[in-house]
């Protein structure tokens, strides 16, 4: 059984398009903190209640590299932008299991399929580095970029949290799925 659970500080994980290193928040982007206080690239994120400066965005880097949770940073490999991260957090070693998030925040990189490639390549370095068995996530219903994401990891839905968050001035479901590793 594996028990640290934190990515090197020179950690590249490679893909064919994409480059995921250890989110620092001394990497911190005018692109990233814009798009924190864009309310359609969080509009179903919890990051939408809060207001996002430098100082917040450093805070939160530093508390989701912490011992159960990490944050790697996805880059465009030809260009090294960044343009999202993914969010491995509640990690119960025992049971071998994590949560998922992922924010992809460079709306012109929106489309071309580089979440599924992220978070294909961050699952497989999850199994093979800490013995991953399973991985859990949710979203919110009318998230429909979410949905697409899951269903081409083939994530299978495990539940639905009726009226789960509020949005907009009306609740709103929240999906819950799982994929065995």
């Amino acid at each position: 059984m594996k028990t640290d659970f934190y990515l090197e500080d020179n950690l590249i994980i490679n893909t064919k398009r994409l480059a995921l290193s250890k989110c620092n928040p001394s990497r911190i982007s005018e692109l990233y903190l814009t798009a924190l206080n864009d309310n359609k690239v969080i509009q179903y994120t919890e990051a939408r209640h809060c207001n996002w400066d430098k100082e917040t965005a450093a805070e939160f880097i530093s508390l989701a590299n912490q011992k159960k949770s990490i944050l790697f940073e996805v880059n465009l490999k030809k260009s090294s932008k960044p343009i999202g991260n993914i969010r491995f957090f509640n990690w119960h070693k025992i049971h071998r299991r994590v949560e998922l998030s992922f924010l992809f925040y460079d709306k012109l990189e929106w489309g071309k399929g580089y979440a599924t490639e992220a978070i294909e390549a961050a699952l497989k370095y999850g199994k093979e580095k800490f013995d991953l068995h399973r991985i859990t996530a949710d979203y919110y219903a009318c998230n429909k970029a979410s949905e697409k994401v899951f269903s081409k990891l083939q994530f299978e839905i495990e539940g639905i949290f009726k009226d789960h968050f509020w949005l907009n001035d009306h609740f709103v479901d929240s999906i819950r799925v799982g994929k065995i590793l």
